[in-house]
């Protein structure tokens, strides 16, 4: 196994030769892509590591597309062997062509058969993407249309199943969804303001031969929405009603679902203010009943809605979606400080400042009231400043009250903590920087305080060396740290390092899922063509 993955890494690597003569001859044109994640397990009774029989993982990823004239057409292969952990029902050692698609495209037309992805609206009702960090994909296997009748209408219909890992969902998903542009409507010339309305449909049909009289065998869920723009303002409402659903997830209730979500933003000369709001309840929409995972066969998108933070000690405690019943806003504000104010100095500074909450609903299904219970609140400031034409230089201090019986499992304690991190890029050379930053997180909660650093050495566009270290000193006095190195050559990168990873929930673009504590080498090969 391990001289599969190795030999792999070599074959990837020399692939630019060859492919450019094999490419040259093929009329059309060809684009690619090869992803491989690798690691190798090591025991650690100090972070209580699970080792696997086989000690190596590896999730590797191939796509080809093809595109000639109006038509294009694209596989995807992927193999586990087997996969890294973290990763819920995966066959043992599998490989297979999982996305393949024929899609043909006209001006205001285009059909697309086979695997494909798609959204609709904000995603409340309806959204199949990949993120192969997560482990997420549910891509629809049917047909997807797109039609653009006049100038200021847009129509979408599919009908398929969702990806379930190596197979298909057992149900259907089908979906309809029409986008207006009123200012084309009743405007013959240009403006700078916009409103567009639009509408959502989107049913799940599988099978049922239960005892329950009633029990809904089509699910069917339906989204309204508005979207205002102008030339520094824009604002987007979108209301959604899913029909009693029920699954293991939800507890099998048989209440209907729905959600509100506002968005709007406003820009100035030299600031940026941006509001988003949403309330929910009962809306996890999952392809199948017998759904056990958070990750696995979801129909709709529901990302926590807080500020994606990059520190280390920022994301140990971090908020996860309340789909069951949450209400609550995301406000962001930025601000430049002109070169030659007060704080900008010589050469300006930036200034952001974000807060968040979510917490429960006051009445069950009561999406516009609000609640008692608090389980997530955020509150930080990062101020940006750049020192002269070498040094920047950042601070950014942060304070979360994160209700961990609810986030995480019941019975664990509320935790309020605070994070200070300073950090900075210093450039001593063309394309050679050195990145740094010192991190603290105060609590007498849970496992009490945290330190952290990172170092971060560029040498050129294609040599990289990192290290840093994740310190519990406050109660298990262990340290995460890691250590590793990568190199790129054209559009191929290669990454290898050696250290821990702390139990919990990793996250990316909102959506998280639990990883368990790790130790080893982490191996990582990118390359497109």
């Amino acid at each position: 196994m391990k001289k599969v993955f190795l030999a792999s890494i070599a074959i990837v690597i020399s692939y630019n030769s060859f492919s450019q003569h094999l490419f040259d001859s093929i009329k059309g044109h060809v684009t690619g892509s090869f992803e491989s994640y690798s690691q190798y397990y090591l025991k650690d009774e100090s972070i209580g590591t699970t080792v696997p029989q086989d000690k190596l993982g590896s999730n590797n990823f191939f796509k080809l597309d093809y595109t000639y004239g109006k038509l294009m057409m694209g596989i995807q292969y992927e193999s586990y062997m087997p996969s890294i952990l973290g990763y819920y029902d995966l066959p043992l050692n599998s490989s297979k062509m999982v996305n393949k698609y024929f899609k043909y495209t006209e001006k205001n037309f285009s059909i697309q058969v086979g695997d494909f992805y798609e959204q609709f609206g904000s995603g409340m009702i309806l959204r199949s993407f990949e993120n192969r960090q997560i482990g997420i994909n549910n891509a629809l296997e049917g047909v997807n249309i797109n039609v653009a009748p006049t100038n200021f209408m847009k129509i979408k219909a599919l009908y398929g199943k969702t990806r379930k890992m190596f197979d298909y969902a057992n149900s259907i998903v089908r979906g309809a969804d029409a986008e207006f542009d009123i200012t084309k409507i009743f405007l013959s010339k240009p403006t700078s303001t916009t409103v567009n309305i639009g509408g959502s449909y989107v049913g799940r049909f599988q099978e049922y031969t239960g005892p329950i009289d009633d029990y809904p065998s089509t699910v069917n869920a339906y989204a309204t929405r508005l979207a205002v723009a102008s030339n520094n303002f824009n604002v987007d409402v979108e209301y959604v009603n899913k029909k009693s659903d029920p699954h293991n997830i939800n507890g099998n209730i048989m209440d209907e679902g729905k959600a509100l979500y506002i968005n709007s933003s406003f820009t100035g000369n030299n600031f940026g203010i941006n509001l988003t709001a949403r309330a929910m309840y009962n809306m996890d929409f999952r392809a199948e009943r017998e759904v056990e995972f958070a990750t696995q066969l979801a129909v709709n998108y529901l990302p926590a809605l807080t500020k994606q933070q990059d520190y280390l000690t920022s994301n140990i405690y971090v908020y996860n979606t309340q789909s069951m019943g949450e209400t609550g806003f995301q406000a962001d504000f930025f601000y430049n400080f002109r070169k030659g104010s007060k704080l900008g100095g010589k050469n300006g500074a930036k200034l952001a400042f974000n807060c968040s909450y979510y917490g429960s609903l006051k009445e069950k299904g009561a999406i516009t009231s609000i609640g008692n219970e608090t389980y997530y609140r955020d509150v930080n400031i990062e101020l940006k400043k750049r020192w002269n034409k070498k040094l920047d230089i950042t601070l950014g201090i942060q304070n979360i009250f994160y209700n961990a019986s609810k986030i995480q499992a019941a019975g664990h304690e509320d935790v309020l903590s605070s994070v200070v991190a300073l950090g900075g890029v210093y450039k001593f050379a063309s394309q050679k920087s050195i990145k740094f930053r010192v991190e603290h997180l105060f609590t007498n909660e849970d496992y009490k305080n945290w330190a952290a650093a990172l170092v971060e050495v560029s040498l050129s566009a294609r040599y990289s060396f990192y290290a840093s270290d994740l310190y519990n000193y406050g109660d298990t006095k262990t340290h995460y740290y890691n250590v590793g190195a990568s190199v790129t050559k054209d559009a191929t990168r290669f990454s290898l390092g050696f250290g821990k990873q702390r139990a919990g929930l990793f996250c990316v673009g909102g959506v998280c899922r639990f990883v368990p504590a790790s130790y080893g080498f982490t191996a990582t090969l990118t390359t497109n063509f």
